[in-house]
């Protein structure tokens, strides 16, 4: 079905090293894979296998000491491996989201959810004049029904699941082109899991969104994306 369609990522064969103890160490080796328009697709496998680390070389965001050593990341038929920061902040902030794992503890603790998605919104020609009925309908896009209440709320006073889905609100009001999840559902319980990856589903097929997942759970997974492929330690992609 995707043969005739070109892929709107392609990561080509990408090896990732770290400096450690004054010598380079491949941690992710020979990764390769498509990411087609419109689609969700997972990658899985046991933790320490690099899919973190593979996603955020795509957005430029490994940690100081690693970097791609060899391979290309395409993206509209250019090489993100080139980019110099300032490409790559452009890259983050107007075409590939990157929700981290880990990622509820992102909000400000002492910052309502309010003002940090006008913070957020401010990144995007939003229409200032009706900010208000934007963060109303980013709120109902990821389920609460209630938007103005949680508007007021301190990040302290929203479950786990709500908080995640404030920052996929916030994640979403940025219009990226592909949205990556890292272990979005790592800190949650079962219900609350089930309940993002089912929101991560609905967005992608009412808004069009294009997903990347990284998930060390194959099985709950494979209910809801399009195609899953497999790192093993190392990083090969099976």
């Amino acid at each position: 079905m995707k043969k005739n369609i070109d892929p709107l990522l392609s990561i080509e064969h990408v090896k990732i090293s770290c400096h450690n103890e004054g010598k380079w160490k491949t941690i992710v080796d020979d990764v390769s894979f498509q990411l087609f328009r419109g689609e969700m697709l997972a990658i899985t496998g046991s933790s320490g296998c690099g899919k973190s680390l593979t996603a955020h070389a795509i957005v430029g965001l490994l940690e100081k000491g690693c970097r791609v050593t060899h391979g290309q990341i395409i993206y509209r038929n250019e090489n993100i491996i080139d980019y110099d920061e300032r490409r790559l902040q452009e890259l983050r902030r107007d075409e590939i989201g990157l929700l981290i794992q880990h990622s509820l503890n992102g909000l400000n603790p002492i910052q309502t959810v309010k003002r940090q998605m006008v913070e957020t919104l401010r990144h995007k020609k939003w229409d200032k004049n009706n900010i208000e009925t934007s963060l109303h309908s980013l709120l109902n896009k990821v389920g609460f029904s209630n938007p103005e209440h949680i508007l007021s709320l301190y990040p302290f006073e929203l479950s786990g699941g709500m908080r995640q889905r404030v920052l996929l609100a916030m994640m979403l009001s940025l219009q990226p082109k592909i949205f990556i999840a890292d272990e979005p559902t790592t800190a949650l319980d079962v219900i609350n899991r089930e309940k993002v990856l089912a929101l991560l589903k609905q967005l992608q097929q009412e808004l069009k969104l294009t997903i990347l997942l990284i998930s060390h759970d194959e099985k709950s997974v494979k209910k809801y994306a399009d195609r899953v492929v497999q790192m093993d330690r190392g990083g090969v992609v099976l």
